[in-house]
C-alpha cells in the first residue's frame, strides 16, 4: 500500500493497516468522547476500491513529512518487506483481482491427481510445471479454435507428507466447455469443473474460499495468474457530500458523526453510493497516534442508473 514519499510538503503514503490495533467496538463510549476531544486535527482521505461488483471504502488519516506523528519512521524498504509478508494484504488483493476479472460465466476448475501422476511431497516446482504445461495445452487448443489465450488465476493446495493431497483450483474464462478443459489435463484424478455461481454477495464468497483455502509451502507465492488481467480501480478523494446532500465537505469534518454513531457510516454510504448495498463496516482506533480508520464493504445492486 505504501510508497514512502520523501519530498517535503507532499503527502506521505504509508501502510496504514499496520497502524490499526484496536476495534472501536471494544472501546467504552466515554473513552471515545475523550479521544475525539483530544485528537489532533489532520487530513483524512477516502479511498474507493472498485473490484467488479464489489466496492470497498477506506477512510484513513494522511500526513506530510511535517505532520507525521512523532516517532514514526517511514522506511520504504521496511514497509515493502511488511507488505510482501502480510498474508492479509495478499489475500485481499487476490480477492479483488478475481472480482475484477471474472463473473458468473467463468469456470471454477479443481484438478487432482491419481497416484501415478502425483507430484512428490514438497516438490512445488513439479506441481507448478504441471499447471503451466496444462495452460500451454489449453492455449494451443484455443488457438486452433481462433481464440485468444486463456485468462486465469490458480492456487495450488498442498500440505506436506500426505496431510493434504496436491490439487489445483483454477478460475478461468468460459470460452471452452468444461469437458474440453478436462480433456486437456493429463494428471488423472477426480476433477471438478463447473460454472462460477453467484451467491447473495456475488462472487465474493467464492473468492474468499479460494484465498482462505490456499496452503502453500512457506515463502512460496500463493497464487499465479495470466498476463494482462485488469487491476482493481482505486480512487482517493478528500471531499464528499454532507448529510444534507447539497454541499461537499472535507472527510475529516464528517468523521465525528460517524465515530459517535456508527450507523451514520451506513447512511453516508447510501448517500454517496446509492447503487450499492452496505455489506459490512468496521471502525478501528490506533492507541499510539489517536487516529481512526474505517473500512466499509459494499455490493452493487441491480440498479444501473449510477
Amino acid at each position: 500500500m505504501s510508497k514512502g514519499r520523501k519530498r517535503k510538503g507532499k503527502i506521505v503514503d504509508y501502510d496504514y493497516e499496520e497502524q490499526i490495533n484496536q476495534s472501536l467496538e471494544n472501546i467504552h463510549e466515554w473513552f471515545i468522547e475523550e479521544l475525539l476531544k483530544g485528537r489532533v486535527k489532520s487530513i483524512y482521505a477516502l479511498k474507493e476500491i472498485k473490484a467488479g461488483e464489489q466496492l470497498e471504502v477506506e477512510i484513513y488519516p494522511q500526513f506530510t513529512r511535517q505532520t507525521l506523528p512523532k516517532g514514526w519512521k517511514i522506511r520504504k524498504k521496511d514497509l515493502q518487506a511488511k507488505r510482501n509478508l502480510n498474508e492479509k494484504n495478499a489475500r485481499t488483493y487476490l480477492e479483488r483481482l478475481i472480482l475484477t476479472n471474472f463473473n458468473e460465466n467463468g469456470l471454477w476448475i479443481t484438478l487432482t491427481y491419481d497416484n501415478d501422476h502425483l507430484p512428490p511431497d514438497g516438490d512445488m516446482d513439479r506441481a507448478d510445471r504441471n499447471v503451466a504445461n496444462f495452460i500451454k495445452r489449453v492455449n494451443r487448443y484455443r488457438k486452433k479454435k481462433g481464440l485468444k489465450n486463456a485468462r486465469y488465476i490458480y492456487i495450488t493446495e498442498y500440505k506436506p507428507y500426505g496431510e493434504l493431497r496436491w490439487h489445483h483450483h483454477i478460475i478461468m474464462d468460459n470460452d471452452l466447455t468444461g469437458d474440453e478443459v478436462e480433456d486437456l489435463w493429463n494428471g488423472g484424478g477426480r476433477n471438478n469443473i463447473k460454472k462460477l455461481v453467484k451467491d447473495e454477495n456475488g462472487l465474493s464468497g467464492m473468492a474468499n474460499y479460494l484465498v482462505k483455502e490456499s496452503r502453500k509451502i512457506r515463502n512460496e507465492k500463493r497464487w499465479k495468474s495470466s498476463k494482462g488481467l485488469k487491476k482493481p480501480q482505486e480512487k482517493v478523494v478528500h471531499y464528499k457530500k454532507s448529510a444534507a446532500g447539497k454541499t461537499y465537505k472535507r472527510i475529516e469534518s464528517l468523521l465525528d458523526k460517524m465515530l459517535r454513531d456508527n450507523q451514520q457510516i451506513e447512511e453516508y454510504m447510501k448517500l454517496w453510493y446509492p447503487n450499492y448495498k452496505t455489506m459490512s463496516f468496521e471502525v478501528k482506533h490506533n492507541n499510539y497516534n489517536g487516529y481512526y480508520y474505517i473500512h466499509t464493504k459494499l455490493w452493487q445492486t441491480e440498479r444501473k442508473d449510477e
